[in-house]
């Protein structure tokens, strides 16, 4: 079994309602109140939560990337509580990261997002939504991304075009004996996740190791591949490039 993942693959840790997590998620806020932000959050919020940890796992990773945003979250140790973690993504969201109630955010608002979050913070990075490439281009972008210690916000995007069919990808948990087994999500679509490893097995076959609501699954990389070709497109689903330096990529 060859790995890479990201140098610290514990990735973002956060302690809510006394369980810890890999990664955040849109889930934990609340939904009671009719369309206010943390509704919003709670409906739509999957590339929000994405892009807060990336900016959080960077700065708090990389004293160079480090914000007063980042500042926000009281750093107690490698846990993360709750209570910070919700205001910071409030925060990011308010000034950062809308949400378009329906739809949350696609590929280009992340990156406009990135964008806007490095000119307030004067942080040097290469930004783009990489586009309609194809499955060698895309393994190698998330494999460079990676080395640089860079977590890749993936998009497992709609159903194209009759958005409604219902058509996605399985998760899977890597159990203690080293197989992989099916999750309790069959069908992920209109998604985004972040990527912090990859795993190559026999027979070229790649599994994408994520974080998604809080928890560390699996994804089939061939599996998604073929979604992207069958049931979706190569513009939402795809991935948010980074770079710390500023290279021609292909």
């Amino acid at each position: 079994m060859k790995e890479i993942e990201l140098k610290h693959p514990e990735y973002i840790r956060i302690t809510h309602k006394k369980e810890e997590s890999y990664g955040g998620s849109q889930l934990w806020f609340d939904d009671n109140t009719w369309m206010n932000r943390e509704y919003k959050v709670h409906k739509w919020g999957c590339g929000l939560i994405a892009l807060g940890d990336l900016f959080l796992y960077i700065g708090r990773n990389d004293r160079n990337y480090r914000t007063n945003a980042i500042g926000l979250i009281h750093d107690y140790g490698d846990y993360i509580s709750w209570e910070d973690y919700r205001r910071y993504i409030l925060y990011i969201n308010s000034r950062f990261a809308q949400i378009i109630p329906g739809s949350g955010m696609n590929g280009l608002m992340l990156a406009s997002a990135v964008r806007h979050y490095c000119v307030k913070f004067r942080l040097q990075m290469t930004i783009a939504w990489k586009a309609f490439m194809d499955d060698q281009q895309m393994i190698r972008v998330i494999y460079k991304m990676l080395n640089e210690d860079l977590p890749v916000i993936l998009a497992i995007g709609p159903n194209t075009p009759l958005v409604f069919r219902g058509k996605g990808i399985p998760f899977y948990r890597l159990e203690k004996n080293g197989e992989f087994v099916l999750s309790g999500y069959h069908k992920v679509h209109s998604h985004f996740v972040t990527v912090t490893g990859m795993v190559g097995l026999k027979h070229r076959k790649v599994m994408l190791k994520i974080s998604s609501w809080g928890r560390e699954y699996y994804i089939d990389y061939q599996e998604y591949r073929e979604y992207i070709e069958k049931e979706g497109d190569r513009f939402t689903s795809s991935l948010l490039y980074l770079s710390k330096e500023d290279k021609k990529l292909f």
